[in-house]
């Protein structure tokens, strides 16, 4: 049986991005931009019917300073783009 080699290719210009969401934990964007993380969060918050400040957000977020309870363990994989808490891109 061959085995087949899965190479993940990390994206240099992503970035991580947290939007703080009042009455919930928030959201975590991996985008180019602060525009594109702005679009995305707002998108992401409007389906959900979630109100968000986009001014809030947090740039080149440290995932050790998100709550290790709850946003840590359900965290989707923030190399590549898209929403990864909630973790809308698995």
């Amino acid at each position: 049986m061959a085995t087949r080699l899965v190479t993940t290719l990390k994206d240099p210009y992503l970035r991580r991005f947290w939007f703080p969401v009042p009455g919930h934990l928030g959201i975590g964007i991996s985008a180019h931009t602060r525009l594109e993380a702005n679009a995305i969060a707002t998108g992401c918050a409007k389906k959900q019917g979630w109100t968000l400040d986009v001014g809030a957000c947090i740039e080149d977020i440290d995932l050790q300073l998100l709550d290790p309870k709850h946003v840590l363990p359900n965290v989707g994989p923030v190399v590549f783009h898209g929403i990864w808490y909630p973790p809308l891109n698995l």
